[in-house]
């Protein structure tokens, strides 16, 4: 039950953190048009927009591995210095 939960609580978050990322890109992006469609954008609200827009996939990747990391496997391999035979051994993240 307890694992039910917690993949639920995972997935609502994902999903209203991506929601929002979506709609401030969208916001930003309408922002920039209609700014230069007006004439009359300062040139620091044009650069940190255009910084948002350039960075909004930075963002999100990082927000992914923030959620759902990637458990890595490192394998190690080396000879006995008694009976030299093979040694491997995979080791996993938990």
């Amino acid at each position: 039950m307890r694992e039910k939960i917690k993949k639920t609580y995972t997935r609502v978050s994902i999903i209203s953190l991506g929601i929002f990322l979506m709609g401030f890109f969208f916001y930003s992006l309408v922002f920039l048009i209609i700014g230069f469609y007006k004439g009359n954008i300062d040139s620091l609200n044009f650069i940190s927009i255009t910084a948002i827009i350039l960075s909004f996939p930075g963002v999100v990747n990082t927000l992914i591995e923030e959620f759902k990391p990637t458990k890595k496997t490192y394998k190690l391999s080396c000879q006995c210095p008694k009976c030299k035979h093979l040694i491997q051994m995979d080791m996993k993240e938990e």
